[in-house]
């Protein structure tokens, strides 16, 4: 069971792994290129009439896929929603009207694929997270924006997907406004919103959703209305952020999705 805001999920054990990632369960550190190869199975785009951000394929439940990203990458369009998987191919998508985020900046799209299967995310708890750890992003861009990488995000540039390595650099005891909570140096673009968040072993921690270094020069606040102090600002304000996973052994329900 996975908890993300105030929505539960049931995830099948068997369906939440994928065949690179059976071995992290021994944990295992994956090479670059397996997590690289990873995130390219489990990330989609979203597009209304262009490409608005990256998803993460989160569920299977028979013919129906759940994809997790984030709500500011709807709210840049009006639906109707398309998502293309992995292989190209493109499916009409509806948003979760029962999936309650509180205050968080996630959103749930589902789509039907009857005959073909697809690698969904496996998924950790956040918690396991320590300041320092090796972190993955993987997400789709445009090539306008690609052209500001990094050189170390343009040697693995390819067909608009961009895969980014860094490191953990905060884990606030309280969330920022709209969920943030994880800070980690890598480059992240516009369109990579909703990317999955991968460790070492290829598990999904959280959903990437902010890029460092803003245009904007507003402070941060915590949802509680308190603010950081000056040092911990300027650390967010160098950090990409992300939404982390919590996930929490509960009660067994139905998936209400």
């Amino acid at each position: 069971m996975i908890c993300l805001g105030g929505i539960s999920l049931a995830l099948p054990r068997q369906q939440s792994i994928s065949d690179i990632t059976r071995g992290s369960r021994s944990l295992t550190p994956l090479s670059v290129e397996q997590l690289q190869q990873l995130a390219k199975t489990i990330t989609v785009k979203i597009f209304a009439k262009e490409l608005l951000g990256s998803g993460t394929l989160l569920q299977r439940k028979g013919q129906i896929y759940t994809v997790i990203t984030n709500a500011h990458v709807l709210r840049a369009a009006q639906p109707p929603y398309q998502i293309q998987t992995p292989d190209g191919r493109i499916y009409k998508a509806s948003l979760l009207q029962v999936a309650e985020f509180q205050q968080d900046d996630l959103a749930v799209l589902q789509f039907r694929s009857r005959d073909i299967l697809y690698t969904i995310a496996n998924i950790k708890d956040a918690s396991t997270l320590q300041v320092g750890d090796e972190v993955f992003v993987g997400g789709f861009t445009s090539n306008m924006t690609a052209q500001k990488l990094s050189s170390q995000a343009e040697k693995i540039f390819n067909n608009r997907f961009v895969f980014t390595s860094g490191k953990v650099t905060l884990l606030l005891d309280k969330a920022l406004e709209q969920g943030y909570q994880i800070g980690y140096t890598n480059d992240v673009l516009k369109g990579m919103s909703g990317a999955p968040l991968l460790n070492i072993h290829g598990e999904m921690v959280g959903i990437n959703s902010l890029h460092k270094n803003p245009i904007w020069d507003t402070p941060e606040v915590y949802q509680d209305g308190s603010q950081p102090d000056q040092d911990l600002q300027e650390l967010i304000t160098r950090s990409s952020m992300a939404v982390p996973i919590r996930k929490e052994v509960l009660q067994h329900q139905e998936n209400k999705s």
